[in-house]
């Protein structure tokens, strides 16, 4: 729903309850003229408008719902998908999302695994678009208190390399694990901790691996622009596409 859409609800309801009480005014302080039946039509005239402007106002709260609701949600999935991503190039695992798989390796992450440029980099992009998002955003942060708690615990992430004896790679496992807690509740996820055995297999922070992990995601960017830009949402499965 568009902005000019909802400001012309709100003035219609606006105009209508500025009428209503008009007219019922009117009706009551003209009720003993002469014309008392006529002026008694225009009090229940204006008694229908309020309850048309009530109605109008109802939807338009609704409608306002809806469309933060929606906001919201695809903002909780896109930035489930870049914390993924990242952790993914950090710590290895299965190319596509699973919760489940991310939770275990977040469990299992060290604080001493090896952090080259790159994947601080990549960190720090996630915390730099977080707090974008909170300060450019404030209703969109006031709709949803987890959106808003998980983003505060990502945003952190941009003082890596300003402030290393704080923000650490413990700093970095509590913040994600935080966050993914509450975006995936946004999403309507239910992570089972424990029950992704199959994670250390998969889990490879070498600093090779990690080189690797990280070329070939910049290589399958390049294919995918290269292909005309497929969509973010097409290739990691966003419900909300």
């Amino acid at each position: 729903m568009n902005k000019n859409g909802n400001n012309t609800r709100v003035l219609l309801a606006a105009g209508c309850t500025v009428a209503a009480i008009v007219m019922i005014a009117l009706g009551i302080f003209l009720s003993d003229t002469p014309r008392g039946e006529i002026i008694g039509m225009l009090g229940n005239l204006g008694a229908e408008i309020l309850g048309l402007a009530l109605t109008v106002a109802i939807i338009d709260w609704m409608l306002e719902r809806k469309r933060l609701n929606e906001q919201a949600q695809h903002l909780a999935w896109r930035m489930l998908h870049d914390v993924d991503h990242a952790f993914w190039v950090w710590q290895g695992g299965r190319r596509e999302f699973h919760l489940d798989e991310l939770m275990a390796l977040l469990e299992i992450a060290g604080k001493d695994d090896p952090l080259p440029k790159f994947t601080e980099e990549l960190f720090i992009n996630l915390g730099i678009r977080s707090s974008d998002n909170l300060r450019l955003q404030p209703r969109l942060m006031g709709h949803d208190r987890r959106l808003k708690a998980g983003l505060k615990s990502l945003a952190g992430l941009a003082q890596i390399r300003e402030a290393r004896t704080i923000v650490n790679s413990a700093y970095i496992i509590d913040g994600l694990r935080a966050a993914v807690t509450n975006l995936a509740e946004m999403t309507g996820q239910m992570p089972h901790q424990g029950e992704f055995a199959a994670a250390r297999s998969f889990r490879d922070p070498s600093i090779e691996a990690q080189t690797r992990r990280n070329k070939g995601s910049l290589h399958e960017s390049i294919m995918r622009q290269g292909m005309g830009g497929v969509p973010e949402e097409a290739t990691t499965g966003d419900p909300l596409s």
